[in-house]
């Protein structure tokens, strides 16, 4: 093993929300930097939290998992709003002066590699060039809405979910939510309470986690190592030992999960339709549409005699409605509707970045899922890196950690491995992946949320760190991810003189 192959003199950081600050954070400081600019193409930080969005919308964890590691989280509710999430991105770049290093307005449209750098496309016509170039984008950048025909004759609203920004625009309207996700269920719960009249419609309607699972707050389960040791499969780099025992317990896992999703199901008592067809471990395991929600309201809003839900899609729009088809009855229904909702979610943008040799470069597989060491470093793309992508419902922790580490990494605090062994890595960790079942259309780079502990361990073992949680004892094999834990972490590839400084000198 040796160093980084190059420690950069300048580095490029695309985006502006809670991964790209944490990865400014981090690497300002990185001994031989002479020039560090985040870009954000909006006119503010904050990424998913920044600006408006739909009535009610916030954090689907507690504070605990979501918030920044280096900031008090005391502040915040329980369950953050979007609005306390986006002050605590501002309270974050102004504790730690981060605001000379951001530009504002900025869209990067274009990444091409040559002469060992990374030249940057820009808005506004000019180029840029870095020696590394860090893609904090995540993975929900750009709303998407689905082409339905006869939308043009449409005589109501049509907006996505995003849009819904006051309970006036569906009070006393007859309203139509597309979708099944968590933004498509808050929008369904709010036009139930505001609406003369809301059908929601799913396609392909997912397992909805409840806040409190019988009883016991969800992250004593989901957010645990004792429970991930449980239900799912050990990590890929698990012992042959570890591995043994869990092919051998396998069979009890499996009816485990028979006896837990009944149990879930009953949490809601939604209607029979809404039954998802795949299984509760492969949702979980996949990262497919997992929504944590207040039970209590998810119920009231499909008990209201206003409420009904359709599973099937949206077949086109009339002048005043909507035509669907029922996938249970296989029957095609008319909705009266005044106002549409696409909860459909958001499409990433990266990928637009690059030319499709590169594309090809990253994913040879050509799913979707990215071969990347570590989930952070293509194997064979120097110079980029990938911070965020990894989707857990403790994402700004995740950030935080992999930002860490690659500032370790730059600064030459543990060696680089050859790239036959970074292959490797990326091999066995796909195959991982695929043990429970195929990764699906989405295929995204992505760590199932209960083993994101293992996933952080490994990260922690190449700072030298303990295991996040301190070392083994009952409280951290039973406790919930909490940011706090990650305290130590802070500044492990950082160097003692700021950037600012270096540069006024």
């Amino acid at each position: 093993m040796a160093a980084f192959p190059q420690q950069p003199q300048s580095i490029a950081i695309i985006g502006g929300g809670v991964a790209g600050l944490q990865a400014l954070r981090a690497l300002e400081n990185l001994p031989e930097l002479e020039k560090i600019v985040l870009f954000e193409k909006s006119e503010d930080i904050g990424g998913v939290w920044r600006g408006q969005n739909y009535a009610g919308y916030g954090a689907q964890v507690k504070r605990e998992q979501y918030s920044f590691v280096e900031l008090s989280s005391s502040h915040l509710d329980v369950y953050p709003t979007a609005r306390q999430l986006k002050l605590h991105c501002e309270d974050y770049v102004q504790t730690f002066s981060l605001r000379p290093f951001i530009r504002l307005g900025v869209e990067v449209q274009h990444l091409q590699r040559g002469n060992g750098c990374w030249r940057l496309a820009l808005n506004d016509g000019t180029s840029e060039d870095f020696h590394f170039v860090v893609l904090a984008v995540g993975n929900f950048n750009q709303k998407f809405l689905p082409e339905v025909s006869g939308a043009e004759s449409f005589m109501g609203q049509i907006l996505h979910s995003s849009d819904l920004l006051e309970p006036e625009l569906v009070r006393e309207h007859h309203v139509v939510v597309v979708g099944y996700g968590k933004s498509a269920l808050d929008c369904f719960i709010l036009a139930a309470k505001e609406a003369s009249s809301v059908t929601l419609v799913a396609r392909s309607p997912a397992w909805i986690l409840p806040q409190r699972f019988l009883g016991i707050p969800l992250e004593y389960l989901a957010s645990t190592r004792w429970f991930a040791n449980l239900v799912f499969p050990p990590y890929h780099d698990a012992s042959f030992l570890r591995r043994f025992l869990g092919d051998l317990f396998w069979p009890f896992q499996t009816l485990l999960w028979w006896i837990l999703s009944p149990i879930l199901w009953v949490h809601f008592w939604l209607p029979w339709s809404m039954l998802p067809k795949f299984s509760l471990r492969w949702q979980l395991w996949h990262g497919h549409s997992v929504s944590i929600c207040n039970a209590q309201k998810v119920k009231e809003a499909f008990d209201k005699p206003n409420a009904h839900c359709i599973r099937g899609e949206i077949l086109g729009f009339t002048g005043t409605g909507v035509l669907v088809e029922d996938a249970t009855t296989k029957q095609h229904i008319e909705r009266k509707a005044d106002v549409v909702v696409f909860a459909t979610g958001y499409t990433e943008c990266w990928s637009k970045l690059f030319d499709q040799e590169t594309l090809a470069s990253l994913d040879p597989a050509g799913d979707g899922s990215l071969e990347l060491y570590k989930l952070i470093l293509p194997s064979n793309l120097p110079g980029l890196a990938f911070v965020g992508r990894v989707l857990t419902t403790c994402d700004i922790v995740t950030s935080f950690v992999q930002a860490q580490w690659l500032a370790a990494l730059l600064a030459a605090r543990f060696r680089w491995p050859p790239e036959v062994l970074r292959n490797a890595w990326s091999q066995r960790y796909r195959r991982w992946r695929e043990s429970v079942g195929p990764l699906g259309p989405r295929g995204q780079t992505f760590v199932a949320v209960p083993r994101v502990f293992s996933y952080l361990d490994e990260l922690l073992s190449d700072l030298d760190l303990p295991k996040s949680g301190g070392s083994f004892s009952c409280r951290r094999f039973f406790s919930p991810l909490a940011a706090r834990n990650f305290t130590p972490v802070a500044g492990r590839g950082q160097k003692l003189v700021p950037l600012k400084t270096r540069a006024e000198a």
